[in-house]
């Protein structure tokens, strides 16, 4: 990079003393090189490893007896994942309050495996606090339950042969061992469908509670919401309602 500018500097002082002498071709040959080495050292910069600015580096949850935060901060180098760079590490850290003392899990192994280099975007609590919910945002969405009681995680799998998980899960306020989940990446269909279902966290057990044309409602820009007798997907601008009763 240096010397590329040096040279420029070089022949940017050889074209000032040489003025006229040089003809419209030569400069405009010259011009067209210089652009050509600017793109080039542009699109250099551009695939060099950096700080993943799009994700919120703090996510904070305050609800079900539960106080939760996310800390994550990642490198990206040409679209992937990066562990370290220039002796710093990328980290995605999970703290809790629990017993009036925070404990904290790291994360990170679950996104340099699967290459999740947009982080957390959603977190949420069962009823007591005693399991926690990280949704990891990607064109397939992958989510992790947190054990409070025991400190350990896993990915909580749809069907793990098609690397397809639960996305935008909400517990049943009544039953700590439940929720209501959609597949991250299930079609069917000539229009393509989407099921809400329920998955009892103890048996691992899962029904489906309905089905949900996928041209109607973007399953990534929704959330689930619990009624007395019935459980709804919701569009975030509430433009579309899907009701189940369960």
């Amino acid at each position: 990079m240096k010397r590329f500018f040096i040279g420029l500097l070089v022949l940017t002082i050889f074209l000032n003393g040489c003025g006229n002498k040089m003809s419209e071709g030569d400069r405009s040959k010259l011009q067209k090189a210089q652009i050509s080495n600017t793109v080039k050292n542009n699109s250099e910069s551009m695939d060099a490893t950096q700080i993943n600015q799009h994700i919120p580096q703090l996510i904070t949850y305050n609800g079900n007896h539960l106080s939760a935060w996310v800390n994550q901060f990642l490198f990206v180098e040409n679209g992937d994942l990066k562990e370290s760079h220039d002796g710093d590490k990328s980290y995605i850290k999970l703290s809790y309050v629990k017993d009036n003392v925070v404990k904290t899990v790291d994360l990170i192994s679950y996104a340099l495996k699967y290459d999740l280099f947009n982080g957390i975007n959603y977190m949420t609590a069962s009823p007591s606090g005693k399991y926690i919910i990280l949704e990891f945002s990607q064109n397939v969405p992958i989510s992790v339950i947190v054990d409070t009681d025991t400190n350990k995680s896993s990915i909580l799998w749809y069907d793990e042969s098609k690397k397809e998980s639960m996305m935008r899960i909400s517990f049943n306020p009544n039953n700590e061992d439940e929720f209501a989940f959609l597949p991250s990446a299930e079609i069917n269909g000539p229009n393509g469908s989407h099921f809400l279902k329920l998955y009892e966290i103890k048996t691992h057990k899962i029904n489906t509670i309905g089905e949900i044309s996928e041209k109607d409602i973007s399953m990534q820009n929704s959330m689930i919401q619990w009624g007395k007798n019935t459980i709804s997907v919701i569009s975030l601008d509430k433009n579309k309602i899907f009701n189940f009763i369960y």
